[in-house]
């Protein structure tokens, strides 16, 4: 899904979004809705990769998305078990 498309969207049934934190590097955005999940994608179908926090809420904002949760990736070192874990935290978009 582009932001072009998530604005489109999300004008017309509310929309959920899960930004996801995979170490030190990038946040990448998954778009939940009734249908099912994505990531958000640049136009040519690559995956859009966020510098910040306020890059993502920003662009969450212009398309109309209200409620977030940023998902943290727990580091394999830190973990006893041998997966990786997530930690969820609900993160408001809206000013």
């Amino acid at each position: 899904m582009t932001p072009r498309q998530l604005k489109q969207a999300a004008t017309a049934q509310p929309m959920q979004a899960r930004i996801v934190s995979d170490g030190c590097r990038d946040y990448v955005v998954e778009v939940v809705s009734g249908t099912g999940a994505g990531l958000l994608r640049h136009w040519r179908g690559r995956t859009l990769r966020f510098r910040s926090l306020g890059e993502v809420h920003q662009l969450l904002h212009r398309c109309g998305v209200r409620d977030a949760v940023l998902r943290q990736r727990v580091a394999d070192d830190e973990v006893a078990v041998g997966s990786p874990i997530f930690h969820d935290q609900p993160l408001s978009v809206r000013h």
